[in-house]
């Protein structure tokens, strides 16, 4: 549903009235509201669906959709800046890697692709006829400078972020998924299907079957912080998702094996900013990144957003801005890297 300009009708009970969120956080945790499937069309076919394609049409989403805009009392301002696109073939071996590294609950683009297409009654591609579409796209300046002057919880602009660039990437990517669909391209977005649900897992903790993150660092994105957060050319401040299409794509960047190569305290380069950054003392030196002390406060947010706010949603953020992968690669890192 779109999110309509609030400066008339700002909520006076948001935890009745905003469907959008309620409707987001069930999505999420539950796999439930979201609109049914697109239908694939064997007699489509075409089109031209290549790396350009995907680029090109990606980046025009996030910058000029009707829905790119924040509400009322941002009314008109961007979510996001221009995306970062990559690419990563569905037979890499790092989808068996995130099995261990991750759990066994997590798909694999092969498993998350058959599901879509048993739905439309077609025989399910082979891993290596798949790719998986990622990309990420950063917070504008103004909502991260807003977070960084925060100490407990998440500025305006940041909630807002986190809420309706949600929704809205999810409505693109639906968007981007369906002209596939329609033109005979087998393709699924893992998060908006009934198969999505964040939960506790055994030994892993909160997470989710499909992870957009590791799904941007497959696709040489960026690599994780101590935080957790993937630290691209663009930063760590920003919203990141990614869909599987039945098209042979080319990936265009180099995956490091590092998987922390860009963050600072990896290094040994002393840093420690998010650490210090964290109002729930969820990130030390000897543990990282503690996801449940970070879970308990996030999710202690809501009340906050919802009476500062008035819109139902969680988050955080504040150990992505204030730091020195804020908006880039740290610059001793790229010093080192030359």
């Amino acid at each position: 549903m779109t999110r309509k300009k609030m400066r008339y009708r700002y909520r006076r009970f948001p935890m009745l009235s905003d469907w959008g969120g309620i409707k987001s956080a069930l999505g999420e945790m539950k796999g439930m509201g979201y609109p049914p499937q697109p239908v694939l069309n064997s007699n489509g076919g075409s089109g031209v669906y290549d790396e350009k394609w995907f680029v090109n049409t990606l980046t025009d989403k996030v910058l000029n959709h009707a829905e790119k805009g924040m509400e009322y009392p941002f009314y008109g301002e961007p979510v996001f800046d221009a995306p970062l696109v990559g690419f990563v073939r569905g037979d890499d071996p790092i989808f068996d890697t995130f099995k261990t590294v991750i759990g066994p609950h997590h798909f694999t683009p092969a498993e998350i692709m058959a599901w879509q297409a048993e739905k439309n009654g077609v025989q399910a591609p082979r891993a290596g006829d798949l790719s998986v579409v990622s990309f990420v796209m950063p917070i504008t300046q103004k909502t991260r400078s807003d977070n960084r002057a925060q100490k407990t919880w998440p500025a305006e602009r940041w909630a807002q972020t986190r809420l309706h660039g949600e929704i809205f990437s999810q409505l693109f990517v639906r968007e981007i998924v369906t002209e596939l669909m329609n033109h005979g391209v087998l393709a699924v977005s893992p998060d908006v299907t009934p198969m999505f649900n964040k939960k506790r897992y055994p030994e892993v903790g909160w997470a989710s079957p499909w992870s957009h993150r590791h799904m941007a660092y497959a696709a040489g994105l960026g690599t994780f912080g101590m935080h957790d957060f993937l630290i691209t050319e663009k930063g760590c401040a920003h919203r990141v998702g990614s869909f599987v299409v039945n098209l042979k794509l080319e990936p265009d960047r180099i995956r490091p094996e590092d998987i922390h190569a860009y963050c600072l305290h990896f290094r040994n380069e002393s840093c420690l900013a998010c650490m210090k950054r964290c109002p729930a003392g969820a990130i030390s030196r000897e543990n990282a990144h503690d996801k449940e002390a970070c879970y308990k406060h996030v999710a202690r947010s809501t009340r906050y957003c919802l009476k500062h706010y008035r819109i139902f949603i969680y988050g955080c953020g504040l150990c992505a801005t204030g730091v020195p992968c804020e908006s880039g690669i740290p610059k001793k890192i790229c010093d080192i890297m030359g």
